[in-house]
């Protein structure tokens, strides 16, 4: 019996810690910042990623545009590098980019989706669009 009770705690953290890991798949796509949290560790860059796009294409191309403030509500300015590629570390949950030099931890917590940029300490909440 006490067997059959430590199988079962193991397939139920197993299951657990599954269900939380993204594939590459589920990374690639366009990203919107929606809340940046520990904006007080870089303001600049945190002002800056307030509803940015994060795109992670398929090609593994990569892209960070910048919501205009003093323009209409979509206009956006790119700002990463020419050429700036990602990949994606699904064992330690990283996506790590060439050029910008960034490495976003991913996490989840309930529904809601983090990209904690090491580097900066600043976590973005973001979510798919569409």
């Amino acid at each position: 019996m006490k067997n059959l009770i430590v199988l079962f705690a193991f397939v139920l953290f197993a299951a657990t810690a599954q269900s939380q890991s993204l594939t590459q798949k589920d990374v690639t796509g366009t990203w919107l910042v929606v809340n940046v949290e520990n904006s007080n560790s870089n303001p600049k860059m945190a002002a800056a990623m307030g509803n940015a796009v994060i795109n992670l294409y398929a090609d593994n191309s990569f892209e960070v545009k910048e919501r205009q403030g003093n323009g209409p509500a979509y206009t956006y300015n790119t700002t990463t590098n020419k050429n700036a590629t990602w990949s994606f570390n699904q064992s330690s949950q990283t996506i790590s980019t060439t050029r910008s030099k960034m490495t976003l931890q991913i996490s989840k917590s309930g529904d809601k989706t983090f990209f904690t940029d090491k580097d900066s300490g600043l976590k973005f909440e973001v979510m798919k669009p569409i």
